[in-house]
């Protein structure tokens, strides 16, 4: 992989409108500490949407694939330090961390800039969310760090629990992601399971995420989160690996109704990402 360092001038980006902002409570910024991603040559990067966004498009050099080449923004902790210390809204800040980059890409335990950013958010207790979407088991060597921050909820990305798939994932990688979900409950941390986009799953599927003790679940299809109505995922390596019909809502609605029936808090898509509640202000 191609890995390049650059200086950032900003760190945290304003979202006002698209996916993130599509439901009762929408994120006011994104936070991504690198271009491209350190997960895109494994199963997901076949479908990933952000294959196709121009900061990555525009960024990369001529020839890299996704999954090739990451770009780093060396300063991210910095930047992040010295945003956050010039709000003046940061009560009505609601961060997703990470949209189009994986904040525990394997890379990530060397460089350690999403435990640096998190070391930066401990020092501000008033925002209002910050979500920590992910598929990296890795985020158990930072539980403690998210536990601190009193706006936290971690987000893991479990697709499936088929590991028969040309196109999914190791059956070892989505035990971790479980068992990652299953830690970070027991030590007190608001999680939320996105299984985003739903591929075939095992007819035990529904159960073993409802094992998990995730405080929310949602769930998302190829159409409706790549942005474009699917048109994104069409033109994506996946589409041609996918032996059924990827355009098909009907597992997913399948996996809803199943989670629903044992579940209070389950929700769709965009909707269901900017649906998490704010912090409690009642105390002061």
């Amino acid at each position: 992989m191609n890995i390049r360092g650059i200086q950032s001038k900003s760190i945290l980006t304003p979202q006002k409108r698209g996916f993130l902002t599509a439901g009762e409570r929408p994120y006011t910024h994104s936070l991504s500490w690198s271009i491209g991603c350190g997960f895109g040559s494994i199963y997901c990067g076949a479908y990933c949407y952000a294959q196709k966004l121009p900061n990555w498009l525009y960024s990369r050099r001529e020839g890299e694939g996704w999954g090739e080449a990451l770009i780093i923004k060396e300063n991210a902790p910095e930047l992040l330090e010295a945003q956050l210390a010039r709000a003046r809204n940061r009560r009505e800040m609601r961060i997703f961390m990470s949209p189009v980059t994986d904040p525990y890409q394997p890379l990530e335990r060397k460089l350690r800039l999403t435990r640096r950013c998190l070391d930066v958010f401990a020092r501000y207790d008033d925002l209002d969310l910050l979500l920590i979407q992910t598929r990296g088991p890795a985020v158990v060597d930072d539980l403690d760090r998210i536990a601190g921050i009193p706006y936290a909820w971690l987000g893991m990305s479990i697709e499936t629990d088929r590991h028969d798939l040309a196109y999914g994932p190791a059956k070892a990688h989505v035990e971790r992601r479980l068992d990652a979900v299953k830690r970070a409950v027991q030590r007190g941390l608001n999680v939320q399971i996105a299984v985003s986009p739903v591929l075939p799953y095992s007819s035990d599927f529904a159960e073993r995420l409802l094992e998990t003790g995730a405080q929310r679940i949602v769930i998302d299809t190829f159409v409706l989160g790549d942005g474009s109505r699917g048109k994104r995922t069409a033109g994506s390596p996946f589409a041609a690996l996918a032996n059924y019909d990827w355009r098909d809502d009907s597992i997913a609605e399948s996996l809803y109704h199943q989670l629903t029936i044992y579940h209070d808090d389950v929700s769709w898509s965009g909707e269901g990402f900017a649906g998490i509640p704010g912090r409690d202000r009642a105390g002061g």
